[in-house]
């Protein structure tokens, strides 16, 4: 006792047990490859990215220079040109992506509501989502190809003379790629809202009830500032998306016939390219085009987030 009193800190070291190197490697074994693999594809790309923004190559000598963001203003402000018409159906279909969004929210709330049948609507609506894109773009290249039904009906609506192939025609191509979009929007965020729902305390939706709160009533005057948080985060998220916009434009048409959309204007300008990609000045230029998008739509969707908070103070249940 009388050695334990006069040694206190030996006596509480006695008690610790040192790291042991299998722990320290069982430790490492978890972090170390999620680490490199978010140093080497996240830092490392996106910090290579900003740094071509500004370079060009000129015979195989790299230069410092500012033209990749002149061009792009020079592509952006002319007429007709390709990436002014990406920029348009890349706007309409994030309205469209949108207004999905509205409708995606309260197809949740009517299942929350459990509507007649409303366990086959839920497997009906969410089903495609499960399929691979690519099966998906198949199923419904076939359905409005020159044998498919709406190929047909096109036809009569329009009194053609003949059956238009709806994906290869520049009168109807975009609207077949958006009927395509609001085909596969349906489910919407539905896995999320539903989630977000059922966390809502059974006793408020009873006592609105009581209050004769109808449907309309109950989604927009409880449901919406009880669930805010989550709506709010998605919303930030669809803003800052909003120049990746596209559908399924690559798998449908690759861009053609009127249908071009931001990214997938990006993504061909490399899936076109020909030649030594370390002579093509390609990938300087996306870099700078997309350095601009990214500070636009982060400028955004942080204004958005202040204004979303702003709404409706969060409410704990």
């Amino acid at each position: 006792m009388l050695e334990n009193s006069k040694h206190p800190k030996n006596a509480v070291l006695k008690h610790k047990n040192p790291i042991k190197l299998s722990r320290v490697i069982f430790i490492l074994s978890f972090i170390l490859i999620p680490t490199l693999h978010f140093a080497i594809f996240y830092v490392y790309v996106n910090l290579n990215s900003f740094i071509m923004a500004f370079q060009l190559n000129k015979g195989g000598t790299i230069y410092w220079t500012l033209e990749n963001f002149s061009r792009f203003f020079t592509e952006f402000l002319s007429n007709g040109s390709e990436m002014g018409q990406a920029f348009k159906n890349t706007f309409i279909t994030f309205i469209i992506q949108q207004v999905m969004f509205l409708i995606g929210f309260l197809v949740s709330y009517f299942l929350y509501k459990k509507i007649f049948l409303y366990r086959a609507f839920r497997v009906f609506f969410f089903l495609p989502s499960l399929v691979a894109g690519t099966i998906v773009s198949s199923i419904f290249m076939k359905i409005v190809g020159v044998d498919g039904p709406f190929s047909l009906l096109f036809q009569k609506m329009f009194n053609l003379d003949y059956r238009p192939e709806l994906l290869a025609d520049s009168q109807f191509a975009n609207q077949t790629v958006w009927m395509h979009m609001i085909w596969l929007s349906f489910p919407g965020n539905m896995v999320l809202f539903g989630g977000a729902f059922g966390r809502i305390p059974e006793s408020v939706i009873e006592s609105a009830k009581l209050d004769g709160v109808n449907w309309i009533q109950e989604a927009f005057r409880i449901i919406v500032p009880m669930v805010w948080p989550t709506i709010g985060l998605l919303l930030m998220l669809n803003i800052a998306g909003i120049f990746g916009a596209s559908g399924s434009v690559f798998l449908l048409t690759k861009g053609g016939y009127g249908t071009q959309t931001l990214s997938n204007w990006m993504y061909m300008q490399i899936y076109n390219l020909t030649g030594n990609p370390g002579e093509s000045n390609a990938f300087n230029y996306m870099s700078a085009v997309g350095m601009m998008l990214t500070i636009v739509s982060v400028t955004l969707a942080f204004i958005l987030r202040k204004l979303s908070g702003k709404i409706f103070d969060e409410v704990q249940y």
